[in-house]
Order: structure tokens, then C-alpha cells, then sequence
């Protein structure tokens, strides 16, 4: 049996966002008009008709985006039916927009949206995190963290599940240099992969999240997968599941039943799953085992980051990605652990460690970018 599962791509003369958003033929967007970007993106819940049915397919929008960012006149240029017209539309006018902008001021402007509705087995491993705006950071917790500031992320896909046992092992069968007896100690600390024996995992451990792995080692795994490591906001907007200003991704008080946090209980590592997943369908993302990020730590980078898509330290992203190897400066770990506080489990918390560090509570997972 397959879920349902919508995925928008807003991908506007080259600037990306989080539904397919064109220029309509009256009022196409030139080049010196900034085109509308989402500042909150609502996802159109898939209609039970259509779900029943096992429907698919593109739902295209009009509408015209007003200087104010809301969504006027909205109808639909399709009639796919099962109610896939209705949820786009309804869903399309609670989304807001930093508005159209023309010689530095706002402008209306008419556009075309389409909405992907796509049918996908049930044991997709990764989940689809739109574009648009959030807020990072926090007031009132570390100064590390401060100021809390709006981000604007384009759309990404982040693993459901940190990176297992099971799946790491295929790493390093795959890649013998890589292999606990053969990776050269400069990647490391010396207890690289310390709880297995040899190249085997610990027996039963398979869907637990692999630990003991350095900042090298979860870049070469990416890499291998075809994927690559979170920026640090990236990872905090998907950390919060699509909540504004809380400490935690289900509210403002830390609950045992959601995490597998300390408190001052006997507790391990926990198969990724155990508990419940996050507004966005993820799991684990406070708690369990703290996560690497592609970020270099800066403790003020707040102070001055930008506006889009930021990562610390020197190096863009493909920059990183392209010399990993050479990264030398403290990288960033997000989430909490098992071995995490409540004060540290929070998803605005930041740590960060040498990229050589292996830990018996650090892991990590991938993403991939929506390209156009």
C-alpha cells in the first residue's frame, strides 16, 4: 500500500522556494523584479476521496500575490477532481509571501503555482521541507544562540531517521578506507567506531544510530549516499517541525514520552522510531544522539548571519562539501542525546566539537537540495 505524500517546488526564474511559481502572461517578471518567495508555506492536506482513490497529480493555481504578501483571487486551472483543486486552494490562501518587489518597493503581481500531488511507498526514507522563512535562534537561552532572527532556507529533503548501524556498515563495506582498522588517524580520535568489532556493528544493533563516527566520516558517508550533511539552520528549522518560538519541536516543557533524553535515569541509544516523530515526519530530532552539521561553529555568528540560506565559517556549501578533507576549525552538533540535559535538549541549543571527535552519543543524518 502506498501513503500519500505532496511535494512542492517553487522554483521562480531561477530563485527557489517551495511551490512551482510563474510569472502569468500579463505580468511577466523581469529582471528587475525580485519575484515573490513564500515567508509561510501551508501544505494542502491530501483529500480522503483522493487518497482512497490512490489520485495523482499537478494541481496548477492562479492567483495574484498583493503588496502585502496575501494571496488574492485564487482559482484553479485544472479539475484533476477527488478534492485536489479544493486543498490546494485552501491551503494557498493561508500561505503568506515576502511580496514581489520592483525598484525596492512592493508590487503586486499575478502568478501561476502548481502543486504536486505524488503517490510514494510507504517506506520513503527521506522527507520533504519546504522553503520559506523561520525563526532561528532564541531570546532567552544561551548567548550563543541570540539574537533569534528570520531565516529563509530554500526547500530541502532531510532523512527520516538518523543514519543506522545497518546502513553505515554498507559505508564501510563499500569503502575500505573508511573501515575502523584501515581510516587514517588524522580523521579521528582514536575510537572510531569503538563499540564495534572490527567491521561488524554490535550484534542486534542495527536500526540503532551509528555512533562513535567523526565529522570526516559522516561527510564521507554523505558524500557515498549521494547526499551531504544539514547547514545548522537548515537542521534547526527542520528540528522544529513547523513550530514558531518553542524550546522543544512539540512545545515549551520537556516530556519523557518524546525524546529519549537524561533524566536521571539508566537510558541508552534507542532504535531511531522509538519515539514520535515531529511536525515534518522526522524522528529523533531531539534527543537520541546528537547530530553533525556542515557548519563551522561560531559562537557570534548570529550577530551578523545573513538573511538566506547561512552556513558558518569561510566555505560555501559546495566548498565544504569539495574539501571536506582540509576542514580543520570546530564543527556544529545539534539535538541533544541520551546524554543531554532538557536544558541542552532544546532545538535551539548548539554545540560544537572537532571535526577528529567520536562520541558514544554523536550521529548524524543526511539531506539532499531541491534542485530546479
Amino acid at each position: 500500500m502506498k501513503n500519500i505524500k505532496l511535494l512542492s517546488t517553487f522554483i521562480c526564474f531561477l530563485i527557489l522556494a517551495s511551490s512551482h511559481l510563474m510569472a502569468d502572461q500579463d505580468d511577466l517578471i523581469t529582471a528587475d523584479i525580485r519575484p515573490p518567495r513564500y515567508k509561510n508555506f501551508v501544505k494542502p492536506k491530501y483529500p480522503k476521496e483522493a487518497k482512497t482513490a490512490e489520485k495523482e497529480g499537478k494541481v496548477t493555481l492562479q492567483a495574484t500575490i498583493d503588496v502585502k504578501g496575501i494571496p488574492q483571487d485564487v482559482v484553479a486551472l485544472t479539475n484533476l477532481g477527488y478534492g485536489l483543486e479544493e486543498a490546494a486552494i485552501e491551503a494557498f490562501k493561508k500561505a503568506t509571501f515576502d511580496p514581489a518587489i520592483k525598484a525596492g518597493k512592493p508590487v503586486s503581481i499575478k502568478v501561476r503555482v502548481n502543486f504536486d500531488f505524488k503517490l510514494e511507498d510507504s517506506d520513503s526514507e527521506m522527507v520533504f521541507i519546504p522553503a520559506g522563512e523561520f525563526q532561528m535562534g532564541s531570546s532567552g537561552g544561551n548567548l550563543d544562540e541570540k539574537p533569534a532572527h528570520p531565516v529563509y532556507l530554500d526547500a530541502f529533503y532531510m532523512d527520516k531517521y538518523e543514519v543506522t548501524n545497518a546502513q553505515y556498515k554498507k559505508f564501510v563495506d563499500a569503502n575500505p578506507a573508511w573501515r575502523k582498522d584501515q581510516i587514517p588517524r588524522i580523521y579521528h580520535d582514536g575510537y572510531y567506531l569503538a563499540n564495534w568489532n572490527g567491521n561488524d556493528f554490535p550484534p542486534g544493533k542495527e536500526n540503532y544510530p551509528v555512533v562513535y563516527v567523526s565529522w570526516y566520516a559522516a561527510m564521507a558517508y554523505a558524500q557515498w549516499a549521494e547526499k551531504r550533511l544539514p547547514t545548522e539552520a537548515e537542521w534547526e528549522k527542520a528540528a522544529r517541525g513547523g513550530l514558531i518560538d518553542k524550546m522543544y519541536a512539540w512545545g515549551d516543557s520537556i516530556d519523557a514520552t518524546k525524546a529519549n533524553y537524561y533524566n536521571a535515569t539508566d537510558k541508552e541509544r534507542t532504535p531511531v522510531g522509538t519515539y514520535p516523530a515531529n511536525g515534518f515526519g522526522l524522528y529523533d530530532m531531539t534527543g537520541n544522539v546528537r547530530e553533525w552539521c556542515l557548519d563551522g561553529y561560531e559562537a557570534n555568528f548570529y550577530l551578523n548571519s545573513p538573511g538566506e540560506n547561512p552556513i558558518a565559517g569561510p566555505n560555501s556549501i559546495d566548498e565544504v562539501i569539495k574539501d571536506f578533507i582540509n576542514q580543520k576549525n570546530n564543527r556544529v552538533l545539534r539535538g541533544g542525546s541520551w546524554l543531554s540535559s532538557p536544558q541542552s535538549s532544546r532545538v535551539a541549543n548548539r554545540n560544537s566539537r572537532a571535526p577528529t571527535d567520536t562520541n558514544p552519543n554523536e550521529g548524524f543524518r543526511c539531506v539532499q537540495s531541491v534542485k530546479p
